[in-house]
């Protein structure tokens, strides 16, 4: 057993005052800047008497946890009165800006957008989220100019440039490149060379992988499934832009050099260079910088073998990095990297003790594998749990299997795009050889992913998340345990019935219910009954409704019906691969063979998830059962709006809640269908009063009339929109018209999910906020 670690108070300090300057530098958004400065004097004051009273040796552990928050505090005071200061200094922006980018660019249906520095007249420098309506991606460190305005963040992408240190944000158009010739110029021309030349390789998922993996490009990864396959098997840590996976690699190979014998200074030289060749191929971004040097400092206890002296050495990057730059405190790649560079240097050695205690006969270059993966995990998974609403239950056999591979390949490919570089004749091959490295374990990753509940949906708020990780690390710490085989497979046992039952049972306990879920602006309904499930659109929020989900013990869907194409009804049907199980897919027949982007884009969606013969088309006349559900489709006969709002699939539900064979309450689904479609479906005989009725359009204006409101007479009225939705959702004169005729109007910008349950005298309505 590997002596318990010392923890230094160093590392107190540094974890504190990463959580108080990412609490107070959320709320300081709101805050005047007089506040901040005065707030961030005294802050500092205090920190220097706190640290004054360290050096009495009374306490030590408490005085440095306290001085790391008042830090804290401090840094983010003093940050926060910056960005609102440079906030005030963007009326006089010329309109041609040349800006630099900060980070490579992200893709989504409507452009692109990419966080950029530009110079303002006052000379001082901003940090800009800049939007461009083409799709093409600015990469990391290159410099544009562009026809640009620049405003102060308002309504959803406020938040977002918060936390980014984006003061102001632009709409770019005329985007011409500027060539740089310094060093960081340089850099960027070898970090592009590399991302085209495995580009051209045309490999697939594997060069997909490998450009992750050596230079932080992630545009391929994320726009494709391997992504989400790497969520789903718990392995996102390992591709993360953080660089996190340095510490596993570094770690590896240290523990491969020392199998070797090799003197410890030439098996550090290699770690150095397996370092550098990342920020090298990076083009070194702060992520990467960051990632690097935490690496560096983790695997100093592989050299020297003292752990405190590592821990010290973390715990003084940390503080460094969050003082210099107090935004990272709430920055996703600054946790990972830190997270699972703490686990290494901590658990490592206790993991392997673990694994040689229950697998005495596993070769020790796998063992270590296992052993760093599983530390990095024991600290970053809760934290991964809750930043994708999934639990990856696969996650142990996925660490078994694709953990010893991940170091040879990242290493492999670190060495590949070094050589390619060197010898630009040789490149082909050695990065077709690194991506098929590469494409193997993306294969693995993708069977695991396949498997049946290889994940599944949770709602862990980041603060439990980061609780439960303090409670375990302190659990383990305190304990130090050595399991025996027999207690480890009792707990494995237990916790596998635990996981069948939940998967099994608890889904079919549920009564006869319509579930309006809470996804945002946008509309996600389930109707289950008999243990049957069926979801009626998916909202565009991934997180939300995996949330969603999670909240009413959802893990399987027999069918994913979508009204229609636009994002906001299935833009995160892609997110259910792998974490809930889907029979099949529902479209309107004529979205089958629809020419238009939103309907191929559904099409691509549905068979991405189900496969191609799991997506059914649906004409009026044909029926859903669900339990004691009936929907019949009533509309659309055909297209006639290009798959658009009009062409959306409408469903009338009928309920035989008392099983004597006749329907007691009806429920009408109508999408993004309005007050025209409706008026045909009334006049038609297709609709008539109805109990319950899912508002169309997120309740527009145009979304019905008086003469339709009397028509339906709906009892309970269900209104899908996000809390403070730019489009005004729902419209005063619908939720009026509603009203107006007796009706319960339901929403979940107010109430949150909103659960209609269906019994033989009444429909029982519950929310959850």
């Amino acid at each position: 057993m590997p002596p318990r670690p010392s923890l230094p108070p160093l590392l107190g300090c540094a974890l504190s005052q990463w959580a108080s300057c990412a609490a107070v530098f959320s709320a300081a958004a709101s805050w005047d800047v007089r506040i901040c400065i005065g707030g961030g004097a005294i802050a500092a004051l205090a920190t220097a008497v706190a640290i004054a009273a360290l050096w009495r040796h009374r306490a030590v552990q408490a005085w440095a946890a306290l001085a790391g928050a008042l830090l804290g505090v401090a840094c983010a005071l003093g940050c926060a009165a910056v960005q609102h200061t440079e906030s005030r200094n963007l009326e006089d922006a010329p309109s041609r800006v040349r800006f630099e980018a900060l980070a490579d660019g992200s893709r989504s249906m409507y452009g692109s957008s990419v966080l950029a520095r530009t110079e303002l007249p006052s000379g001082v420098h901003a940090i800009v989220l800049v939007r461009i309506s083409e799709d093409d991606i600015v990469r990391y460190g290159e410099v544009f100019e562009a026809d640009a305005s620049l405003a102060v963040p308002s309504g959803s992408s406020a938040a977002y440039c918060w936390r980014q240190g984006a003061v102001a944000t632009a709409r770019a158009s005329d985007i011409s490149l500027v060539e740089r010739h310094d060093l960081l110029g340089t850099l960027v021309g070898l970090r592009n060379r590399v991302i085209d030349a495995l580009a051209d390789l045309d490999a697939g998922d594997g060069s997909a992988v490998l450009a992750a993996l050596v230079c932080g490009w992630r545009i391929p990864l994320e726009e494709g499934e391997v992504y989400e396959a790497f969520k789903v098997t718990g392995l996102a840590h390992l591709v993360a832009v953080s660089g996190a996976h340095l510490s596993i690699v570094s770690a590896f190979i240290a523990g491969a050099l020392r199998l070797m014998r090799v003197p410890r200074v030439p098996a550090m030289a290699v770690q150095a260079m397996l370092l550098l060749s990342y920020l090298v191929l990076a083009a070194a971004p702060p992520s990467a910088v960051r990632a690097a040097v935490m690496a560096f400092a983790g695997m100093l206890s592989f050299a020297v073998r003292r752990r405190p002296a590592s821990l010290g050495a973390l715990s003084a990057c940390m503080l460094g990095f969050v003082a210099l730059e107090p935004t990272a405190a709430l920055s996703v790649s600054f946790a990972l990297s830190a997270l699972s560079t703490l686990g290494i240097v901590v658990f490592s050695g206790l993991c392997s003790s673990w694994i040689a205690d229950l697998v005495p006969v596993l070769p020790r270059i796998v063992r270590e594998a296992l052993a760093l993966t599983a530390a990095s995990s024991i600290t970053a998974a809760p934290f991964s749990a809750s930043l994708f609403s999934m639990l990856p239950l696969v996650a142990p056999l996925a660490n078994v299997v694709a953990a010893p591979l991940f170091p040879l390949v990242c290493a492999g490919g670190l060495v590949a795009a070094m050589g390619s570089l060197i010898a630009p004749a040789a490149s082909a091959p050695l990065l077709g050889v690194a991506s098929t490295g590469a494409a193997v374990l993306t294969g693995i990753v993708h069977f695991l992913a396949n498997l049946p509940h290889a994940s599944a949906p949770v709602e862990l708020p980041l603060l439990f998340a980061l609780g439960a990780t303090a409670v375990l690390v302190a659990v383990l710490w305190t304990a130090w345990p050595r399991p025996r085989p027999a207690v480890a497979g009792a707990v494995f046992g237990t916790t596998l019935c635990i996981v069948v039952f939940a998967i099994a049972l608890v889904p079919r306990m549920a009564g006869d219910e319509i579930i309006m879920l809470d996804v945002g602006q946008g509309d996600a309904f389930v109707v289950r009954s008999n243990g049957a499930h069926v979801l009626v659109d998916t909202g565009n929020q991934e997180r939300l409704l995996r949330e969603a989900l999670a909240r009413h013990g959802v893990l399987s869907l027999d069918a994913v019906v979508v009204t229609h194409g636009d994002d906001d009804h299935m833009g995160a049907l892609a997110s259910l691969n792998g974490v809930v199980e889907v029979g099949c897919v529902l479209l309107a027949d004529d979205a089958l063979s629809c020419p238009c982007n939103a309907c191929a884009r559904l099409r691509k969606a549905a068979c991405d998830l189900v496969g191609d013969g799991g997506v059914k088309g649906l004409g009026v006349g044909d029926h859903v059962v669900v339990g004691a559900f009936d929907l019949s489709v009533v509309w659309p006969e055909e297209f006639t709006d290009e798959g658009g709002n009009a062409d959306s699939l409408c469903l009338l539900a009928e309920a035989d809640a008392d099983g004597d064979g006749s329907g007691d309450w009806t429920a009408l689904f109508v999408g993004d269908a309005e007050r025209d479609q409706l008026a045909q479906l009334v006049e038609s005989g297709r609709v008539g009063k109805v109990d319950l009725y899912k508002v169309g359009h997120h309740g527009s204006k145009n979304a019905l009339d008086n003469r339709l409101a009397d028509a339906l007479s709906p009892s309970i009225a269900l209104v899908s929109a996000g809390e403070g939705n730019r489009y005004g959702h729902p419209a005063p004169e619908t939720v009026a018209l509603l009203e107006d005729t007796g009706a319960l109007v339901m929403r979940t910008d107010i109430s949150g999910d909103v659960s209609c349950r269906i019994e033989a005298d009444r429909i029982a309505v519950e929310t959850l906020r």
